[in-house]
């Protein structure tokens, strides 16, 4: 099955959604490991807050982090912090390539960091196996697309099979809103689709998600069963 290792090097990353998937993922029983910004990991239950001021970039050993690691997390919110911080994220994404560990990120963008995470994700979106996105975002990336702007269920879940089209990312997820309403994944046999997610962040929901597709495989079937297990634990 392999490792999920967490990535979130801005400060606080630990209390950020990257934070809050990994504790969920690891609640439901897998081996989950934290990436600090001084480039040591430790499992999650080990983790204090990290009070290393500076980045150094040379500090991270990507070979021997992402070592037998089959998930790497990350989110949105690193694109927006510093410059090393950015920088050593890019280099996890390019060492994850290498090592054969997939790649899941949480969008996790409000009004004024949609453009400035979107931009950046974009030249690196196939390196992505999944992304994970609210309703709102799938309306903003709609409109930074020039294309109508969905006002239903029907016509979201059309948006979002359109962006996976167009990406190629293998389970393009998304829900409703942050607390909850019909979830649906675009994905390389189409669209699987729920009328609720459950109770619960997005942060949360996002992981057991993933948990569901360490469970379920990556059959035709696998997508709706995460979506399913996403809402029941189960």
């Amino acid at each position: 099955m392999g490792r999920i290792v967490a990535f979130a090097p801005e400060r606080g990353g630990i209390d950020g959604p990257v934070g809050k998937i990994a504790k969920k993922i690891e609640e439901l029983g897998n081996d989950v490991w934290w990436i600090n910004r001084n480039g040591f990991d430790q499992p999650l239950n080990k983790v204090e807050q990290d009070t290393v001021a500076k980045i150094e970039r040379g500090a991270f050993e990507w070979r021997k982090l992402l070592s037998g690691a089959r998930w790497l997390i990350t989110a949105g919110p690193t694109l927006i912090s510093g410059e090393d911080e950015q920088a050593v994220w890019s280099a996890a994404l390019t060492f994850s390539e290498l090592e054969g560990t997939l790649n899941a990120l949480i969008l996790s963008s409000d009004d004024a960091t949609f453009i400035p995470i979107w931009t950046k994700i974009i030249p690196r979106i196939r390196q992505f196996h999944i992304i994970g996105l609210t309703s709102k975002e799938i309306r903003k990336i709609s409109a930074h697309e020039e294309w109508a702007v969905p006002k239903n269920k029907e016509e979201y879940i059309k948006a979002l099979e359109r962006i996976q089209r167009k990406t190629l990312i293998p389970h393009l997820v998304a829900r409703e809103n942050s607390e909850g309403g019909w979830s649906a994944v675009a994905h390389s046999y189409g669209i699987s689709e729920t009328e609720n997610s459950g109770e619960g962040g997005i942060s949360d929901w996002l992981g057991k998600y993933i948990h569901g597709l360490i469970k379920h495989g990556h059959g035709t079937d696998a997508a709706l069963k995460s979506l399913e297990y996403a809402i029941n634990d189960h």
